[in-house]
């Protein structure tokens, strides 16, 4: 039977980030943060934190302690053989906090995927925070933890989340957690960090704008916070078979590093935001070291839709995925496909500099 075709597929879509600027001063301070990740990041590979400073006054280069809020797209659910339904989250969970992190999820309660930055504004029907237990391969994982490693769904109800419960967006649940929950209950400042993932698919290139994982983590940097955004991603064959799907461990404890480099380094900071993908390894595939990259201009995934159309309006249905390659040099669609971890350093800000044909037209209605 001939191989199932490797395509790089998005988790049906992942984040926001054209890093654009407005001011010098602006750009400046994108690119000096930039330059502070690659320093990180060539740590976590060559086991070097950094210029040598007095220890009593460098944060340690862990996770312990970390007040994170944990969440995702893919919902809180994790029950699915393939994944694809929260298993990334649980992973992480399990690593930081086997790692001494003080770890609390609040997630949406179901497949969030594609929904971008959206919030909700029914007035009628708010939103309802619900305790979940984990699954079982991940029960006791963070029972450790000093406020307990609760687990919270957030649904589109005025009741306790159920089955028939419409779930909250990932922007829903980390304005609701950083803002209100976490704080009248277990973190009066609410958490250090906010972590979005682990996404089941890559979010990387042009599509990343309409990201539920990636705009979480841009949902937090805009409230403050210093977020990362996780993805692995997607071998085809896991969605039409079930097979060599994200085994997200991998990915996972390197996540446990990179923060904990970014702690020592003083990097977990309200400017740190950051886009990471992990590539999905074959068998008898290599994993290479992890690059800085750009936010590329093609996709992994352009979604497509196919159907009949009259001028009394027509009927579509979703395609199959086509790709589109990325022209930058550093783009993190060719850092994935040479299977390397990409970490792209994002500002939140879409600010581009007006030109000057925008100037005149618009000074000359004044």
């Amino acid at each position: 039977m001939p191989q199932t075709p490797r395509i790089h597929t998005d988790t049906i879509l992942g984040g926001i980030v054209h890093v654009r600027s407005s001011t010098r001063h602006r750009t400046l301070g994108i690119a000096v943060t930039a330059i502070a990740v690659v320093a990180v990041v060539a740590g976590v590979v060559g086991g070097q934190a950094g210029a040598s400073a007095p220890a009593a006054v460098r944060p340690p280069a862990n996770v312990k302690g970390l007040k994170i809020m944990l969440t995702n797209d893919d919902s809180v659910q994790g029950v699915k053989a393939d994944g694809s339904d929260g298993q990334g989250l649980y992973e992480v969970r399990k690593a930081l906090c086997a790692a001494g992190a003080d770890v609390i999820v609040v997630g949406p309660w179901g497949q969030q995927s594609g929904q971008g930055g959206r919030i909700t504004t029914d007035r009628a029907t708010g939103l309802t925070v619900t305790p979940v237990t984990p699954p079982a391969a991940y029960t006791g994982d963070c029972a450790g933890a000093a406020s307990g490693g609760h687990v919270y769904g957030v649904c589109n109800s005025n009741t306790t989340c159920d089955s028939t419960s419409p779930s909250a967006s990932p922007s829903d649940t980390v304005i609701l957690g950083v803002k209100s929950f976490l704080p009248a209950t277990f973190w009066p400042k609410g958490p250090d960090l906010v972590v979005s993932g682990m996404n089941w698919g890559q979010n990387a290139g042009a599509v990343v704008s309409h990201s539920g994982t990636t705009n979480a983590a841009v949902t937090a940097h805009e409230l403050g916070k210093p977020a990362v955004a996780l993805s692995e991603e997607l071998d085809l064959s896991c969605a039409i078979s079930g097979t060599s799907c994200p085994a997200y461990t991998p990915g996972a404890a390197f996540t446990v590093k990179l923060l904990g480099r970014l702690r020592r380094a003083g990097q977990l900071t309200k400017s740190l935001l950051l886009n990471v993908n992990f590539p999905h390894i074959s068998s008898g595939e290599t994993l290479g070291k992890p690059a800085i990259n750009v936010l590329g201009d093609g996709d992994m995934l352009a979604i497509g839709w196919t159907g009949t159309a009259t001028q009394d309006g027509g009927s579509y249905k979703l395609g199959y995925p086509s790709v589109r390659v990325s022209t930058q040099r550093r783009a993190d669609t060719k850092a994935l496909k040479a299977n390397r971890i990409s970490i792209v350093p994002m500002s939140g800000d879409w600010t581009a500099q007006a030109s000057a044909d925008l100037t005149r037209i618009v000074t000359a209605f004044q």
